[in-house]
């Protein structure tokens, strides 16, 4: 793994996350594959135009200037596959102000990164699912 393949797999996860808070939709795409898979609350999308069709809804739920901003990115990269996680700090729909967990996928294709999976998720609270020692920690009810 080259240390350029590191940075610019962080430039693409950063320049995509960016591109959200200003609402540039090609920007958003840009570093997506077609046969892209996510994993988003609550379902499964399959493919870029899936994908593309999702940014409608957050759009349409904005309630203010959009703030998509990543926290403690992690990249790990290696001669072709890569992935980052990273906490999301997202404020400006009707979702209000909250982190949410990000991993991303990303596959090298023509000497190209391009992100291939995403994974969102959100921490539960549910006792049902929180190990005894973490449920005060968290609030779990």
């Amino acid at each position: 793994m080259a240390k350029d393949d590191k940075q610019q797999v962080e430039r693409n996860v950063r320049d995509f996350l960016d591109a959200v808070s200003r609402g540039d939709r090609p920007a958003i795409l840009a570093h997506h594959a077609k046969d892209l898979l996510m994993f988003d609350f609550p379902d499964s999308v399959r493919g870029l135009d899936e994908y593309d069709r999702t940014w409608d809804f957050f759009f349409d739920s904005q309630r203010g200037p959009i703030t998509f901003a990543p926290e403690q990115l992690e990249v790990t990269a290696g001669d072709d596959v890569a992935f980052t996680a990273c906490l999301v700090h997202c404020d400006g729909t009707t979702g209000g102000d909250f982190r949410f967990r990000l991993t991303i996928g990303l596959v090298k294709r023509d000497g190209q990164w391009l992100i291939t999976h995403e994974h969102h998720s959100m921490p539960v609270k549910d006792e049902t699912y929180v190990m005894p020692e973490k449920r005060e920690m968290l609030g779990a009810s």
